[in-house]
């Protein structure tokens, strides 16, 4: 008789669709979501994590710049974006019934809405921009409470191919960024030079060093960058210096803010939207993984509270006259590479933002980051990103359609970036789809997923004829073949082979043979074995070792007590001149 492994029986556990299970903290985290790091770890932290977060800020210094905007005006729209990315961090961090991820999930402001936004100032000038920014962000905000009726459309390894695509992108930018490459594709090799030493600091501290030095790797890489910059002469901070120079304190102009709403840029601004839900998702999806060391699938109610809590943040950059913004992937990367995944330093952050919102010394500082700098700082971060994004996805069997699914998307992203230039032509309503990366592989995944789901049964069957001889390997090869054409867990896989293995040592050769039936969605994976015969005892409890030795009866309970620890649901019950047991697994 076949004996369950302990690494089987390990990974039983009850999942709820509705109730998020606590999660298991990973033993490599320093800090977990529900920890607060000692005040001075938190602080550093939460600048470490301002520092990277001020990369972003580059799409309204582009779109205040494109407008027209004076210098003086420029330093209050910046001003004004780092006091929504503090209001937007904190939101999106918040752990609420209805807003909020509650994971350490910062904001940054997104390429996503700087196309529709460029457009929209120059049709409309920048009250146009805001006002269809507000809508977008009212588009997410009805999107949220209905993610729990799309999860059919995205499942696990779709996610898992948003992150490894925001990865991707990520290190593309960083790249170019890194290299100093400009318009005509030359590398700068003071860039180059720069960005190494950053990278190679980031790197070295990351791998070779403990405690807070790994900790604070990208701060302290950041800080080397910064200063070989300035001693290069390439920190150009000149374009955000108003005339009359700068203030100590200085509370942002709201001269610029104004509201215009036009129906026909609905849809690009509705694209964007939908574009950003999704990477929230995949972000919130990777935060969640990284604190749950036995994470399965997004929890549903985390994912809805941080779309909301995004959507209500962008509303909110259209009211105080800025670019919209989204979750920040190389934050959350860079959270998994120091081990601080702490909710509070979330918090710690959106005080930062709130803060240095009102000294125009630290605006035109954080604004003005070189580009070298930024390069290394995204390039590291997008390693820890672009591999949690592969975790995802090969933690499912695939088979040939699903392979299809996530190399094709994955190469339509890449052809995004390539040849994004080409993609210049297209009808505005479609440029938010073929102008960004993400935006073109998560539909083309999304899309060829419900394409490929055609003709793929949930409910197949198997027929072992009495006296077979080599039916574990049926069972095996059948059970295998299925779980990679649904593209389910390998674990999950694995455990439902074995019990029914099991199943069938237990009930041994009946006559008429045994019909295995299988179902299965993304959340349940059910078996029903059939034969003729008695139905199997299942109790609750093992026998004792003496009873096991004195009776054969006692070896029968045995074998049923271990089946039952096989499934998460278990049953057996008489059908006529059958018995149906009954095995389901949580998917």
């Amino acid at each position: 008789m076949l004996l369950p492994r302990w690494d089987i029986l390990k990974t039983r556990r009850s999942v709820d669709d509705r109730v998020e299970r606590k999660p298991t903290r990973p033993p490599d985290l320093l800090y977990a979501v529900d920890e607060t790091p000692p005040p001075a770890v938190l602080i550093m932290t939460a600048l470490q994590q301002v520092a990277v977060m001020s990369n972003s800020l580059a799409y309204p210094v582009i779109l205040a710049r494109e407008a027209g905007l004076s210098a003086t005006h420029i330093l209050d729209f910046v001003s004004l974006s780092m006091l929504v990315l503090g209001v937007a961090t904190v939101l999106l961090c918040a752990k609420t019934r209805w807003m909020g991820s509650g994971y350490l999930c910062p904001a940054g402001y997104t390429q996503i809405y700087l196309g529709p936004s460029l457009f929209a100032a120059q049709v409309g000038g920048l009250a146009l921009a805001f006002g269809m920014t507000i809508v977008a962000g009212f588009v997410q905000l009805v999107l949220a409470p209905l993610l729990r009726r799309m999860r059919a459309l995205l499942p696990s390894e779709i996610a898992g191919l948003v992150i490894a695509i925001v990865g991707l992108s990520l290190a593309g930018l960083g790249v170019r960024y890194g290299l100093g490459i400009s318009g005509e594709q030359a590398i700068d090799p003071v860039h180059l030079a720069i960005t190494g030493i950053s990278l190679a600091t980031m790197v070295i501290l990351n791998i070779w060093t403990r405690g807070y030095a790994k900790m604070f790797c990208v701060l302290i890489g950041i800080s080397v960058g910064y200063a070989l910059s300035a001693a290069f002469g390439l920190l150009d901070v000149a374009p955000l210096l108003p005339q009359e120079g700068l203030s100590v304190l200085h509370a942002p102009s709201l001269d610029h803010i104004g509201w215009r709403f036009d129906i026909n840029l609905l849809a690009p601004f509705a694209v964007a939207a939908i574009a950003t839900t999704l990477r929230a998702m995949g972000d919130v999806s990777n935060a969640q993984r990284l604190n749950d060391k036995d994470w399965i699938r997004p929890g549903f109610r985390s994912l809805a509270g941080g779309v909301a809590a995004n959507g209500l943040a962008s509303m909110l950059c259209g009211v105080a006259g800025t670019s919209g913004l989204n979750t920040y992937s190389a934050s959350v990367g860079l959270s998994g590479a120091t081990g601080v995944t702490s909710r509070a330093v979330g918090y710690g952050i959106g005080f930062a933002f709130a803060l240095l919102s009102f000294v125009p010394a630290a605006v035109v500082g954080v604004a003005a980051l070189p580009p070298s700098v930024i390069g290394a700082s995204m390039f590291f971060s997008a390693a820890f990103v672009f591999i949690s994004g592969l975790q995802m996805i090969t933690a499912r069997l695939l088979d040939s359609r699903k392979t299809i699914v996530i190399g094709f998307s994955f190469a339509a992203a890449v052809m995004a970036d390539v040849y994004h230039d080409a993609f210049t032509h297209v009808p505005l309503v479609l440029q938010p789809i073929f102008g960004n990366s993400l935006v073109l592989g998560t539909v083309c995944a999304v899309l060829l997923n419900l394409i490929t789901r055609v003709g793929v049964r949930k409910r197949v069957s198997l027929h072992i004829e009495p006296g077979s001889v080599n039916r574990n390997e049926l069972v095996e090869r059948f059970l295998a073949e299925q779980g990679a054409r649904w593209a389910a867990r390998r674990d999950v896989m694995s455990r439902a082979i074995f019990g029914v293995m099991q199943s069938l040592e237990v009930i041994g050769d009946p006559p008429g043979g045994i019909d295995i039936d299988t179902t299965f969605d993304e959340f349940n994976l059910n078996v029903r074995i059939r034969y003729a015969g008695a139905p199997l005892v299942l109790p609750d409890q093992a026998p004792s070792p003496q009873d096991i030795v004195a009776s054969d009866e006692a070896v029968q309970l045995l074998a049923g007590y271990l089946l039952r620890r096989t499934a998460d649901r278990i049953s057996c019950q008489k059908s006529g001149e059958h018995a149906v047991l009954r095995l389901h697994y949580d998917h």
